[in-house]
């Protein structure tokens, strides 16, 4: 029996040491066509560059451009790419979106051969700089198997040592400073946090925070503040509102004097008077919300405590809402959550 034990073992880890080298050496079928595509490089169409001019793009520069790739032609494909990504094609952040986009489109339209029609693409749309893209896609596609291998390793760690395994393996791959230009825009965000951070400590009132906020926006985005604030204004006010000393002084001020705050902060961190005004009317909802609240959870706890029946509540909940309100408010309490015991957040909820 002991024997046996002991055979069954043996095999056991011979078994699991098989599978462990089946998937260590186990081929990407991706790396396999971009070791081929190096080898034999594929033939590149002739591109005539007056029907290039000839079609018009509009040029979509918040998004990658959305289009039915099946109805159009090399030459449009061409010119499309051009257009939208041709301004900033050194950068290597575009470049990474660049190649994004071009595996989604060719994965679909070519999903046997679509690492060799991005290669082609890539010499048609941009020949002087198509091997160095090239070379950047293989590198993306090493970083990718590695995120989708360490997936569960990663989730396991805390913020900051997930941080720096990230960071570890982006250098490996990509080489210190490509990967900040990579992912400059992930870097000043982790500096903009850190910056609120020291902010949320500091002393000063919630006039003096929005002043060494929007200063540290200004250091960390330099010529490109005014930009990123026009895009961002909502998520940077809203983000700036989440600090706990914000929220302590907007607390302890009276309604009218808040509004006049909230404005003003949204103002100097880059919103248009007409969305400050609209954001104001919402605050004034919002409050008027949380009163209605308030006193229902008040009568609520009332009729909890005499033991009113479920059908009695909720006749109570249509005195203080209308029948929609009253019926979400019904699923939230029956799944134990109760939105007006939540925390108060002015400017936000």
């Amino acid at each position: 029996m002991k024997n046996n034990k002991i055979i069954i073992s043996i095999l056991a880890i011979i078994v699991v040491g098989i599978i462990g080298i089946f998937y260590l050496t186990k081929e990407d079928p991706v790396k396999k066509q971009i070791e081929e595509v190096k080898k034999n490089p594929p033939k590149i169409p002739k591109i005539n560059e007056d029907i290039l001019k000839s079609i018009p793009i509009v040029d979509n520069p918040e998004e990658s451009p959305h289009y039915d790739a099946e109805n159009l032609t090399f030459e449009q494909m061409v010119a499309l790419y051009r257009k939208h990504y041709g301004k900033n094609i050194t950068n290597k952040w575009v470049q990474i979106r660049l190649i994004e986009d071009l595996i989604r489109t060719l994965k679909a339209k070519y999903p046997d051969s679509w690492v060799t029609e991005l290669y082609i693409m890539l010499k048609a749309a941009f020949p002087d700089l198509a091997d160095e893209i090239f070379k950047q896609f293989e590198q993306y596609n090493e970083y990718q198997k590695w995120l989708e291998s360490q997936r569960d390793k990663l989730y396991s760690l805390s913020p900051e040592e997930r941080q720096e395994m990230l960071w570890s393996k982006r250098n490996q791959i990509f080489g210190e400073d490509v990967a900040k230009e990579i992912w400059a825009g992930e870097l000043k965000a982790q500096e903009l946090k850190q910056s609120l951070k020291q902010i949320d400590q500091s002393s000063g009132d919630i006039n003096d925070k929005v002043q060494q906020f929007r200063a540290s926006i200004q250091q960390i985005y330099g010529e490109q503040t005014q930009d990123f604030l026009s895009k961002r204004n909502l998520d940077v006010s809203e983000t700036f509102l989440q600090l706990s000393s914000v929220q302590k002084e907007l607390q302890n001020m009276d309604s009218e004097k808040r509004y006049k705050t909230l404005s003003q902060i949204r103002k100097a961190l880059g919103m248009e008077p007409d969305a400050v005004k609209r954001l104001e009317e919402l605050n004034k909802e919002r409050d008027t919300r949380w009163e209605i609240g308030q006193k229902y959870m008040i009568e609520r706890e009332a009729l909890i405590k005499r033991g009113a029946s479920q059908e009695e509540i909720h006749r109570l909940r249509l005195k203080f809402f209308n029948p929609e309100m009253a019926e979400i408010l019904k699923q939230e309490e029956e799944n134990g959550f109760y939105r007006f015991k939540e925390q108060r957040f002015y400017g936000l909820n």
